[in-house]
């Protein structure tokens, strides 16, 4: 697989000792290769619905339900699913049997198995998968083609989309359908799932120059949903490049980069699978992979540089390259799937210090860029960076959390896109359910909550926030011992909108931080 190491690779000088920082408090579900279990047993599901209440007997906790987005009905699926095998073959059927269930069979047409392991495999292996043969592809490569194959396979697709995963890795189809909402708003560029370490080095290589280059890289294997047509322009830049045969098999340390665009990154719900031997291993892989994206930095340079010396036509002619790139107006929005239900959590609530910036002097410093970045947030920054993410706040799950690193401030909000409207229902009544902190319940008596249909227009709940404890505790504070949790919630008057959030008014005097264990939507009866 082409996942980089779970180790966060930095030195904080030329010369300096390296330090890892590993996942101590990310207790990520991991599911041995040759376990019997299910992938998703245990999980969420229309059979195992996650709560509508952490309390406990009471009114609210028998007649709640959480609120489930109404799917967007298409004539037909527009996805094809790429998976690459290399040493992890268990792992990959497992994968097809999840991405040829029921559930996506509105959005997955077409499974492609590339095989890029010398010993031929054949339909007979994923007979137990149920997924009928018109549906799954597999493709036995006459020789090792790494990661040129993904976009191969997507260039080849009938589809609009593909959806690309490395093979070590399980992705909810409740993620793959958001994805898939999703990028129907954005559909000219690729959304990107990575795990907290993983955005955090896109993050702090994220390089903006003087001379147009506007970009940063991310991995595509934790799971990446892209227009066909992208892996198809990439190729054809690849092409017009003359990349050499091992540039076209490193492709993935190329992709984002000379798309010239900072890629949409969300921070993932991934499942760990393991087994087998990883592609990228220790210190040795990741200085190959570091030489490839300067490399990919240096490409861009030079194709701007000849992009602003020659006439309109040819400017025409050259593909994939955003040339008049800018920040997005959601670049600075941090954003989750939910696990359990399809839905995207979005947070403008800063994750690292508002003075670390993205200006670089030349598009080749950007290795350097995010090792400088590093030194300067020093090792407890990162470490919360990986221990907090926003995505647990959407994982089901009342035993992991949401810190903000940094005391709240007007203006910061954290909202569930549902990704369709509700729907109205007479008989009950939407609401805006957290599970927080004591210290973020003050935060919440200072928040608008706000409902809209199209994140433009929104209307202002004119309920009152109710807050009761639970028996539920906390985590462990440096200082302070773990006390009890408290469910809050208001009621939303408009119960036909998409789109709910917290939106914090003022500053707070006793400068308390967020910290979010669950964030969802319910209907009360």
């Amino acid at each position: 697989m082409a996942r980089r190491t779970i180790i966060f690779r930095c030195l904080l000088t030329a010369c300096a000792v390296l330090f890892g920082v590993h996942l101590l408090s990310r207790q990520r579900t991991h599911v041995p290769a040759d376990s019997d279990q299910t992938p998703w047993e245990g999980l969420a599901s229309t059979s195992r619905p996650l709560a509508a209440s952490f309390l406990v007997g009471t009114n609210r906790s028998s007649n709640a339900q959480r609120a489930s987005s109404v799917s967007v009905s298409r004539s037909y699926p527009d996805v094809t699913a790429v998976i690459l095998n290399w040493s992890r073959l268990p792992n990959v059927v497992q994968i097809v049997s999840l991405l040829c269930g029921p559930w996506l069979e509105d959005v997955i047409a077409e499974i492609v198995v590339w095989n890029n392991n010398p010993k031929e495999i054949a339909y007979h292996t994923f007979a137990k998968t149920g997924c009928p043969s018109e549906k799954l592809k597999i493709y036995n490569s006459p020789h090792n083609t790494y990661f040129q194959a993904r976009y191969v396979a997507c260039e080849q697709a009938t589809t609009r989309f593909c959806f690309l995963q490395d093979d070590d890795y399980l992705i909810m189809p409740e993620v793959i359908r958001t994805l898939h909402a999703r990028v129907f708003g954005t559909p000219d560029h690729s959304i990107h799932l990575l795990p907290p370490h993983e955005v955090l080095s896109t993050q702090l290589r994220t390089t903006v120059t003087s001379d147009g280059v506007h970009t940063s890289s991310a991995w595509l294997g934790h799971g990446t949903i892209l227009p066909r047509t992208g892996a198809a322009d990439f190729l054809a830049l690849l092409h017009h490049l003359n990349a050499s045969e091992d540039e076209m098999k490193m492709a993935d340390n190329y992709f984002t980069i000379l798309n010239n665009r900072i890629p949409d990154v969300w921070f993932d719900q991934g499942i760990e699978l393991g087994g087998g031997q990883p592609f990228t291993v220790g210190m040795e892989g990741d200085e190959r992979n570091k030489i490839h994206v300067i490399n990919a930095s240096r490409y861009l340079a030079t194709l701007l540089d000849a992009f602003r010396a020659s006439d309109i036509s040819h400017k025409s002619k050259l593909p994939f390259i955003e040339v008049d790139a800018v920040t997005s107006a959601g670049h600075e929005v941090s954003q989750a799937p939910c696990l359990g239900d399809s839905c995207l959590l979005q947070t403008n609530i800063p994750l690292l210090p508002s003075n670390l910036k993205a200006e670089s002097h030349s598009a080749d410093d950007i290795v350097m860029q995010e090792l400088r970045s590093i030194q300067f947030l020093g090792q407890d920054a990162v470490d919360h960076f990986l221990r907090f993410p926003p995505s647990q706040a959407v994982d089901g799950r009342p035993d992991t959390a949401f810190r903000s690193p940094f005391p709240a401030r007007r203006g910061d909000f954290v909202s569930l896109d549902m990704l369709s409207r509700m729907g109205s229902a007479s008989d009950s009544t939407i609401e805006i359910t957290l599970l927080v902190t004591r210290e973020t319940v003050d935060i919440l008596r200072q928040v608008q909550f706000e409902s809209s249909s199209d994140a433009v227009n929104w209307v202002v709940s004119t309920h009152e926030l109710v807050c009761e404890e639970t028996e539920l505790t906390g985590l462990r504070g440096h200082r302070s011992p773990p006390r009890k949790l408290q469910e809050c919630s208001v009621q939303s008057q408009e119960t036909d909108h998409r789109f709910f959030r917290a939106n914090l008014q003022v500053d707070i005097p006793s400068s308390p931080h967020w910290m979010i264990y669950e964030f969802w939507i319910r209907w009360l009866a």
